[in-house]
């Protein structure tokens, strides 16, 4: 199997739909700004974020470390509780205190792939009990159909012959095949809906391809809808139908992979394709932001970009961009676009 470029988005069901999500932390001290003295300070780490997902769509989150990626995807599936906003998932609100049985319910249909595959397995348990516990969780079914479960996520995940795996732990296996059996672990109950952490970051890069395959192949292949998480933006060239850029807590470009990644429009996006590596001896204008990222506890106001863009006006400074059609196939949360 090779990896193949993106194809168009599937026109394939809306299962995943964030509205306004969300999360903030609160943290020790009280402000000392005069106007808001003794407020309690939150640290704003997913700050209005909006996205829908397609069933057989590959959705790519990019950003600097720390703008807000991987806590949006635990936070959809609810391993982290919302501060705001809505998660609707095949329609109904994950947000409004669900059941303990609804949310059983989602936890089969919706799984997550860690970054780290060392961490995310437990080194007690055989290659057969790591897989094999989310099937016991969900399936109420006889040793045998289980096992059969167990071998069919192992065979899906590129893990031949499956007999030569069952029986080893963790530190028996190489950092590639650990990961997938974390993939295999999760496909194991059949999700509908998966979040791919930086699953390939730890990787040796001569294996990364093939768990790229894998991901592509779940999504065309079984439909899955799969948020794809990431700082290498030449990974989501090849799997991702679409591609969000975050910045400081919110979403500041979405569009299709080819015209985020090639023709980005937000100043932000500009400057972090620019900053990425290309093929073939070609040259990218840099773009030199000055500053640093502001603490998500203290956010500017206006556009959190304004601090460190080259084009900023006064308007930045006091107004709130909202996303807005800027090119074919993107929109933007700029300004510049009004």
């Amino acid at each position: 199997m090779n990896i193949a470029l993106n194809e168009p988005e599937p026109a394939g069901q809306v299962i995943i739909e964030v509205r306004g999500l969300r999360k903030w932390y609160p943290v020790s001290g009280r402000s000392k700004d005069p106007s808001r003295r003794g407020e309690r300070r939150y640290l704003h780490a997913v700050d209005g974020v909006s996205f829908t997902l397609r069933r057989g769509e590959v959705l790519g989150l990019a950003g600097e470390s720390g703008c807000g990626k991987s806590t949006t995807g635990m936070t959809v599936l609810q391993l982290h509780k919302p501060s705001g906003g809505e998660i609707l998932f095949d329609g109904s609100d994950l947000a409004a205190s669900p059941s303990a049985k609804s949310m059983k319910a989602f936890r089969r249909r919706a799984q997550i792939v860690f970054q780290n595959p060392y961490e995310s397995l437990n080194p007690r348990f055989t290659v057969a009990q790591s897989v094999g516990e989310p099937i016991s969780i969900h399936f109420r079914e006889p040793a045998e159909a289980r096992r059969a479960r167990v071998v069919r996520a192992m065979e899906r995940a590129g893990l031949a012959p499956v007999e030569a795996y069952l029986d080893r732990y963790p530190h028996q296996l190489s950092g590639g095949q650990l990961q997938r059996i974390a993939i295999a672990r999760a496909i194991s109950v059949e999700p509908e809906f998966l979040v791919a952490d930086e699953p390939v970051s730890m990787l040796d890069v001569s294996i990364r391809a093939g768990i790229l395959n894998l991901l592509k192949h779940f999504s065309r292949e079984m439909k899955m809808a799969i948020l794809y998480i990431s700082h290498d933006l030449s990974t989501m060239r090849h799997i991702c139908n679409r591609v969000a850029i975050m910045y400081l807590g919110r979403i500041a470009e979405i569009g299709s992979t080819d015209q985020v990644l090639d023709h980005p429009q937000h100043p932000y996006a500009k400057a972090l394709m620019a900053a990425a590596p290309v093929m073939g001896g070609r040259r990218r204008q840099r773009i030199q932001l000055e500053g640093s990222v502001p603490n998500p506890i203290d956010p500017p106001s206006g556009c959190r970009f304004h601090t460190r863009c080259p084009m900023a006006f006064d308007r930045c400074r006091k107004e709130e961009p909202v996303l807005r059609a800027a090119a074919a196939g993107s929109e933007v949360a700029c300004h510049l676009f009004d």
